[in-house]
């Protein structure tokens, strides 16, 4: 036994038997922090730190209806562009993919990837730009409508069901 100890100890100081320092586990811990920050901070949307309504931002930063028109407009060509070029670049990655050449076709799905989130971010600005109100949630945009405050939604169903109750008794003294 003393023999294997004293040969461990010998090779010890020959070849380094810490794992931990062969493999940088500081540095790989490190680094998996960040990755985990980095992370979170681009899937966690941040609170915005006051609210303005929409003609308030037109106020703030001095617009005319020409110039949203002008933005409209402009999102509009972006939005098309965007899709159209997505739409090209999986045509093509389809065919390189079916000549083989498999790992420019995912580079070209990555592409077209990217280039649908940028049609998607310009129709999602539209979307508010044609609605006048920031801070849509992409709820409403797959919705396609604008929800507004629950006060006025039940103020108007109060309204509605009171129309309804007196047609309702007028129909039923009949």
């Amino acid at each position: 036994m003393g023999i294997f100890k004293s040969s461990k100890k010998a090779a010890g100081h020959i070849v380094d038997v810490r794992v931990d320092k062969w493999v940088s586990w500081d540095y790989l811990s490190e680094s998996a922090d960040n990755f985990k920050v980095i992370l979170l901070d681009s899937i966690i949307p941040k609170k915005a730190t006051y609210s303005e309504t929409f003609e308030e931002a037109l106020e703030r930063l001095e617009l005319t209806e020409a110039d949203i028109a002008k933005r409209q407009k402009e999102f509009t060509q972006l939005f098309y562009f965007f899709l159209v070029l997505s739409l090209v670049i999986i045509s093509y990655g389809l065919y390189l993919a079916f000549t083989g050449s498999m790992i420019t076709a995912l580079i070209a799905f990555c592409l077209s990837i990217y280039s649908l989130a940028q049609s998607f971010r310009f129709h999602f600005w539209l979307f508010q730009l044609k609605n006048r109100k920031l801070g849509c949630t992409i709820k409403e945009w797959m919705n396609a409508a604008v929800t507004t405050k629950h006060e006025k939604n039940l103020a108007v169903k109060k309204n509605k069901s009171e129309k309804m109750s007196k047609t309702g008794h007028t129909k039923a003294n009949e």
